[in-house]
């Protein structure tokens, strides 16, 4: 499937909505650029966590580290609002995944940001590495894997 920027892009993959808060703002009466970050990061954990079987204070299950993001914007969002987030894979590689995410502004259809970022998954010990994705990962990103 193939993602864009308009709201039925991303129906079909993993959607969560989130309200926006006061201090998500800053001085020009908008969401920080910031935040947005905040937005992919959560999205992304809620669905390792519950999918993947992700756990992050687990010594003995690899943790992902994030070796690069991006943000595209493409119109402002403020407070008062409702942000919808719809993630899908873009990359599954041999230790990392790549997501993207597109923020909604509530009842709009074309995402307000378009950005992600990619995860090296790591032995939460020693921080390298791990050989290959755990199979439990790979089978739960297929869902949400783009073409």
């Amino acid at each position: 499937m193939h993602i864009g920027f308009k709201r039925f892009d991303w129906l079909k993959d993993f959607l969560r909505s989130r309200e926006t808060r006061w201090s998500d703002n800053d001085q020009y009466g908008h969401i920080n650029n910031s935040i947005y970050y905040h937005y992919f990061d959560t999205v992304i954990n809620q669905y390792l966590i519950k999918h993947c079987g992700l756990e992050p204070n687990n010594n003995n299950k690899p943790i992902g580290l994030v070796v690069s993001s991006s943000a595209n914007f493409y119109a402002p969002a403020s407070y008062p609002s409702v942000i919808d987030a719809g993630l899908c894979i873009s990359k599954v590689g041999k230790s990392s995944v790549t997501y993207r995410v597109g923020l909604f502004v509530k009842d709009q259809s074309l995402a307000c940001v378009v950005g992600g970022f990619t995860h090296v998954f790591v032995d939460s010990v020693n921080r390298r590495p791990v050989h290959s994705l755990p199979n439990t990962f790979i089978e739960a990103l297929q869902p949400i894997l783009a073409d």
